[in-house]
């Protein structure tokens, strides 16, 4: 299991480096961490709940573009590929890699949250002139956000599976 995980760390800090190098990630990377993903998620959830959870992630992803796709017609005024243009392919494998990762309200969260790090991060780097490209490398920073979230499991017990902490927030 530790195996397991230190795999996936290393192949979040290779999907940030060939994304911030790049502008390009290898998509043997995506395929290999979804595997991983998905091996941790059966060893901690019954196989119907992962899949229920799947799903209900890939339809929020597929609100989500539909979304991007309708400010992008209506920003250039024209039908237009999202993926050549405004969201990279390599940014929905990665969404894709992460679908066993989260229960639904958790991979909002982090969606969001990874969202603003990634924001954060790529205005930081620009401003010190760290970096020379204009598109945002979002599949590569959240890669990194999720590195670091994996990493803050070490110092406070959390599941990401079990959206049993983020309800007791709201419910109380």
């Amino acid at each position: 299991m530790l195996v397991l995980k230190l795999g996936l760390l290393v192949i979040l800090l290779l999907i940030f480096y060939q994304d911030l190098r790049f502008q390009a990630v290898s998509w043997i990377f995506f395929l290999l961490g979804f595997l991983i993903n998905f091996f941790l998620a059966v060893k901690s959830l019954p196989f119907p709940d992962i899949l229920l959870n799947m799903v209900i992630i890939l339809l929020f992803i597929f609100f989500q573009l539909a979304i991007i796709y309708l400010f992008s017609w209506v920003k250039f005024k024209q039908r237009i590929n999202i993926f050549s243009s405004v969201f990279g392919l390599g940014d929905l494998l990665f969404l894709i890699m992460i679908l066993p990762v989260f229960s639904p309200l958790n991979f909002i969260l982090f969606f969001i949250v990874s969202l603003v790090f990634t924001l954060l991060v790529f205005v930081a780097l620009k401003e010190f002139n760290l970096l020379k490209i204009k598109k945002v490398p979002l599949a590569g920073l959240q890669s990194l956000f999720l590195f670091l979230v994996i990493l803050s499991q070490i110092f406070i017990k959390f599941s990401f599976y079990n959206d049993y902490y983020i309800l007791q927030y709201f419910v109380k």
